[in-house]
């Protein structure tokens, strides 16, 4: 229990830091603007189906996430070369494991706020927007494990960036795939809106659009998102445990 309840501590201590994380605010900020400015410019022209303004809120909530995970790292990195993170005698894969799931809790507020935004400038789509906005999180995910798997340490510079545009191109590559499955297969094709792909690329626009996701769909995509991103953890874990062997580290 005692190591447990460390263990949750430490997690603690990352995500409350993040708290004070100037760039992050400043991405909520400009993502807040946007959001805004997107709803007073379909209520002043009404040109646009609701479909096409919660598409680019979508996206919006893309950028954001991804900018406040970049923003997370950054100033982890920030703390570390301040010395404010612990020594170099530091355990790499214990902190790698708090990192990680702080990062994904940081990230989970960061949807929470941008989905309250959201649904309360367009209420009446707020069910939409909460399962566009948390399945969005859930892809996400997949970019902070990627990033963690790639860069185990999390050494910052080169290797950082270097594992960061790694952890995009495989949530890129989810994304395609989601997409790709929704046009072929008719089982996926409630997914086709999902993303922004489908009106930067209109081959893969769906004839029918499901603004909301009814039962039992919406609980089979959110289990196959989750499980991707468990499989993806335990190999990130699988990693870890291989360089703890190699070099000797201590326990998690």
């Amino acid at each position: 229990m005692s190591r447990f309840l460390t263990f949750t501590d430490e997690v603690e201590r990352i995500v409350l830091r993040h708290f004070a994380n100037r760039l992050l605010w400043m991405v909520l900020a400009a993502s807040a603007f946007t959001t805004i400015h997107l709803n007073r410019v379909q209520a002043q022209q009404g040109g646009w189906h609701a479909e096409d303004l919660l598409s680019a809120l979508n996206l919006v909530v893309e950028i954001t996430l991804v900018a406040a995970f970049a923003c997370i790292i950054i100033w982890e990195q920030f703390l570390r070369s301040r010395g404010r993170l612990g020594g170099p005698q530091m355990d790499h894969r214990r902190y790698t494991i708090r990192f990680h799931l702080a990062a994904l809790l940081v990230l989970l507020v960061v949807t929470a706020l941008l989905i309250a935004l959201a649904g309360y400038l367009q209420f009446v789509h707020l069910l939409t927007i909460m399962q566009r906005g948390f399945l969005l999180w859930l892809t996400v995910a997949l970019a902070v494990t990627a990033y963690c798997f790639a860069n185990p340490r999390l050494r910052g510079g080169l290797a950082a960036f270097a594992s960061f545009v790694f952890a995009l191109l495989v949530m890129a590559g989810g994304e395609w795939l989601v997409v790709t499955m929704s046009v072929v297969h008719p089982a996926w094709a409630r997914l086709g809106d999902l993303y922004y792909w489908y009106q930067l690329f209109p081959r893969l626009a769906q004839d029918d659009l499901w603004l909301v996701i009814y039962q039992p769909w919406l609980s089979w995509y959110f289990a196959g998102y989750a499980g991707a991103n468990v499989l993806l953890y335990f190999v990130f874990l699988g990693r870890l445990q291989l360089g703890s062997r190699s070099t000797g580290g201590g326990e998690a």
